[in-house]
C-alpha cells in the first residue's frame, strides 16, 4: 500500500458561488464548471461542478506544464465523482495530482458521445508556481475546439485552511499511516470468508469478532474515498473494496433472525448471528447503499468494468435502498444496538443514501426508482427538522422510544451524523447553525462527567463519550467511557465546518451558534459576520483550528504508544480499554485527519 503523502498547509484565493449567508450550493448552467483549484506543493487538485447527463461519463484536466507545453495535450489527470448535490442534477467530482510545474490548464467532458469544455471563457486556469492559489473565476463552457489564451483569471478574498497546532499536524501525519495499517490489517483475517470487515481482531473480552454491516460499510466509505484520491488506481486496495462487495452481496441473500436487510451482524464464514441482539439496525443498508454509489462512480472513473457496475453493484443498491424505502418511518435499534426507536443519525444516513441512490439511478435509467428515491429523502427531511429543539437549543438523538436506555437527548451519534451523512447543502452539516449549537450541548455534557476532564493540560480538549447515561464500559456495565471515535468526531466536525465557510464566502453569528463561537472568543457578539480574506476572518478560523486540535490532542494522549486504539479510554484513569484496535477507531482517525487536511471524505 502507498502511504499519503505530506499533509500540507495551504494558503489559497478564493471566489465562491455560495451566497455570503447561505451555505448551500449554486449550481451553474453549463454542462461541467471549475468550482475551485489550488495548487500548493506541486500537487495541483480542486472540484468541478458536472452536470449528469449519463451515468457513464469521463472528466479529464489537461494542463501546460511551466514552459506552456501541453505535450499535444497529453498532459492528463483524471477527475473522480465525489458527491451529488441535491435538489440537482449535478455533482462534484474531484481531482489530485502531483504536478512538477504547470502554467495553466482546462477542463474536458465526454458524456453520451459529445463532448464539453471548460476553458474558462478562452482564458484557460492560470495557475502560479510562486503561490498557493484556489480559484473560480466566470467560464464560458463550450463544445467548441481548445484554445490556450493566457489571459488571467481574476480572484478576490484571501484566506489559508488554518494548520492549527503544529505538534497535533506532526502527529496526525505518522497517526494516519498507521490507522490505515491497522484498519487493513483487520480485514480478510485468514480463515474468515472473503471481504470479511472485523470490528476488531479481539475474540474474548469482548468478543467483536465479527462483521458489522454499519462498521464495514464506514471502513469501506474510508478505502473507496482512498481509491478515488491519493490510492487511485491501486489494484490492492480496489481488491479490499471488490471483496468487501463479495461479503456484502452475500449477505444480503443469507437467512437472518429479523429476515431483512437490517440484520447487524454477521460471523467470518459470512453467516449471519442467530443470538440475541438488537435487531433490526436500519442505517446498515443506506450505509452501504452510500458506500456501494462512491465506489461504483470511481470505479467507472478509472476505467473500471460497467457490467460490474450494474451487474453486481446496481442490485444491491436498489436492494438496499427499497428496503429503506419500505422501512424508514419504523423503529429499529440505533448505531449504538440499545435504543429502539426513531433516530436522528439513522434518518440522517437513509436521506444520504436515498439523494445519492435517486442520481444512480437516475444515471442508470430507472426513473422510477430516481423519483422513488427522491421523494422518501423529502418526507425524511421534514422527520429530521422535528428534532431539533429550539427550546434546548440542540439536536436531540431520538423519538418514539420503546425500550432500551432512558437519555436526555445528548449523543455523539448526532454529530458523527453530520460529518458521515450530510451533502453539502447546509441541511444539518458541521458548518450549520444548528449543528454548531448541538457539538456545543454534546461537549458540555460530557465536560465534568469524567475524571480526564478535570484538571487537564491547557493543551487538551474534553473527552467525549456516547452519551452521559451511557453505563458501557467496554467488556460489561458499570459506567460509560470516552470513545476514540466520538472525540474525533467533534475535532473532525470543527474542520469541516472551515471548510463550509471558506466555500460561503462567510459565516454569520446568531442566536443559534453564539455559544459556538463564544467557546471561541468569548468577545463575540450575534449579528457579526465573519468575511472570507479579512483579518479577522483568518482569526476565527485559525482559532477554530487550534479548538478542534484540542480533541485530537486527547486522542494521541490515550492511545497508546504505537498508535494503537481500541474502543474506548478510562473516564478516570485514562488508559485504552475494550475492544483492542476497533476498526470504527482507525477509520474515524483516518477520517478526522482527512478533515484537518482540508480535504475530508465525502
Amino acid at each position: 500500500m502507498k502511504p499519503f503523502g505530506p499533509i500540507k498547509t495551504t494558503l489559497f484565493i478564493i471566489i465562491s458561488h455560495f451566497s455570503l449567508n447561505s451555505l448551500a450550493d449554486t449550481v451553474p448552467t453549463t454542462q461541467v464548471e471549475v468550482k475551485t483549484y489550488t495548487y500548493s506543493g506541486g500537487e495541483l487538485s480542486g472540484t468541478i461542478y458536472v452536470e449528469n447527463i449519463d451515468y457513464t461519463k469521463v472528466v479529464t484536466v489537461i494542463y501546460a506544464d511551466g514552459s506552456d507545453d501541453w505535450n499535444n495535450n497529453g498532459n492528463t489527470i483524471a477527475a473522480a465523482f465525489s458527491e451529488s448535490i441535491s435538489d440537482t442534477n449535478y455533482e462534484y467530482w474531484t481531482f489530485s495530482s502531483s504536478v512538477n510545474s504547470i502554467k495553466e490548464f482546462y477542463v474536458k467532458y465526454d458524456v453520451d458521445g459529445n463532448t464539453y469544455y471548460d476553458n474558462n471563457g478562452n482564458a484557460n486556469y492560470q495557475v502560479s508556481a510562486s503561490s498557493t492559489t484556489t480559484t473560480t473565476a466566470t467560464k464560458t463552457t463550450t463544445t467548441a475546439t481548445k484554445t490556450t489564451a493566457t489571459a488571467t483569471s481574476t480572484a478576490t478574498g484571501s484566506t489559508s485552511f488554518p494548520s492549527g497546532n503544529s505538534t497535533i499536524s506532526s502527529w496526525i501525519k505518522g497517526q494516519e499511516d498507521t490507522s490505515r495499517s491497522v484498519m487493513l490489517g483487520n480485514i480478510n483475517p485468514p480463515g474468515s470468508a472473503t471481504g470479511f470487515i472485523s470490528a476488531s481482531l479481539s475474540t474474548s473480552g469482548p468478543d467483536y469478532y465479527y462483521h458489522w454491516t454499519r462498521d464495514a460499510a464506514l471502513v469501506a466509505h474510508v478505502i473507496v474515498n482512498d481509491y478515488n484520491t491519493t490510492l487511485s488506481g491501486d489494484s490492492s486496495t480496489l481488491q479490499v473494496i471488490k471483496d468487501y462487495v463479495t461479503f456484502s452481496v452475500n449477505s444480503q441473500s443469507e437467512s437472518t433472525v429479523c429476515n431483512c436487510l437490517g440484520e447487524p451482524k454477521f460471523n467470518p464464514d459470512g453467516s449471519s448471528y442467530t443470538g440475541a441482539w438488537g435487531r433490526p439496525q436500519n442505517d446498515g443498508p443506506a450505509e452501504r447503499a452510500t458506500t456501494f454509489i462512491f465506489f461504483a462512480d470511481t470505479y467507472l472513473a478509472q476505467g473500471g468494468d460497467s457490467s460490474y457496475v450494474t451487474g453486481t453493484l446496481a442490485p444491491a443498491i436498489y436492494a438496499d435502498l427499497d428496503y429503506v424505502v419500505n422501512n424508514w418511518s419504523t423503529g429499529c435499534y440505533d448505531l449504538w444496538e440499545e435504543v429502539n426507536g426513531i433516530h436522528f443519525y439513522t434518518l440522517m444516513v437513509m436521506r444520504r443514501g436515498l439523494i445519492d441512490g435517486a442520481s444512480f439511478a437516475s444515471r442508470n435509467g430507472d426513473s422510477t426508482r430516481s423519483s422513488s428515491y427522491t421523494s422518501t429523502a423529502k418526507s425524511i427531511a421534514t422527520k429530521i427538522d422535528s428534532f431539533w429543539s429550539a427550546s434546548n437549543n440542540y439536536v436531540a438523538v431520538s423519538q418514539s422510544v420503546t425500550s432500551g436506555v432512558s437519555k436526555a437527548g445528548y449523543d455523539a451519534s448526532t454529530i458523527i451524523a453530520a460529518n458521515q451523512a450530510s451533502l453539502g447543502d447546509g441541511f444539518y452539516t458541521p458548518g450549520s447553525d444548528k449543528m454548531l449549537a448541538t457539538s456545543v450541548a454534546v461537549e458540555n455534557a460530557f465536560s465534568s462527567l469524567y475524571t480526564v476532564n478535570t484538571g487537564k493540560a491547557s493543551y487538551l480538549g474534553n473527552a467525549i463519550g456516547r452519551y452521559p447515561e451511557d453505563t458501557y464500559n467496554g467488556n460489561g456495565n458499570s459506567q460509560g467511557n470516552p470513545w476514540y471515535l466520538c472525540t474525533n468526531a467533534l475535532g473532525e466536525l470543527y474542520y469541516r465546518a472551515i471548510k463550509e465557510w471558506n466555500a460561503a464566502g462567510s459565516v454569520t453569528v446568531n442566536s443559534v451558534n453564539l455559544g459556538f463561537f463564544q467557546k471561541i472568543d468569548s468577545s463575540i457578539s450575534s449579528g457579526t459576520t465573519f468575511t472570507l480574506g479579512t483579518s479577522d476572518y483568518s482569526t476565527l478560523v485559525d482559532n477554530v483550528a487550534l479548538a478542534a486540535d484540542k480533541f485530537f490532542a486527547v486522542v494521541q494522549y490515550h492511545e497508546r504508544s504505537n498508535g494503537s486504539m481500541p474502543e474506548q479510554f478510562g473516564r478516570e484513569d485514562g488508559l485504552p480499554t475494550g475492544a483492542r484496535d476497533l476498526t470504527w477507531s482507525h477509520a474515524a482517525m483516518i477520517s478526522a485527519a482527512r478533515a484537518k487536511a482540508g480535504t475530508p471524505v465525502y
